[in-house]
């Protein structure tokens, strides 16, 4: 009876989750498609450490206002050294 059931339930969560898709995939379907492409733009932001839809204006304040704070000193490693194998 238990085994029963089980299907029974399987089959009406089945029927029921094809007869949304039919009736509202497509816009289901959009707007998984918009929350992805804004997942991805955050992330892209967040590597490329900068936001493509700032304002031209509000960048050059900001590039002029870190040149006038005191400049990043490079830090000195060494010499490449380029190694030969020896057969």
């Amino acid at each position: 009876m238990k085994l029963l059931e089980i299907i029974l339930i399987v089959l009406c969560v089945y029927v029921a989750t094809r007869l949304i898709f039919r009736y509202y995939g497509k816009s289901i379907m959009a707007w998984l498609g918009k929350k992805a492409m804004q997942q991805m733009g955050k992330r892209m932001e967040r590597s490329a450490g900068f936001n493509p839809f700032e304002s031209q204006e509000k960048s050059n304040e900001s590039a002029s206002k870190s040149a006038s704070k005191n400049p990043k000193e490079k830090k000195v490693v060494g010499e490449y050294v380029d190694f030969e194998e020896i057969d």
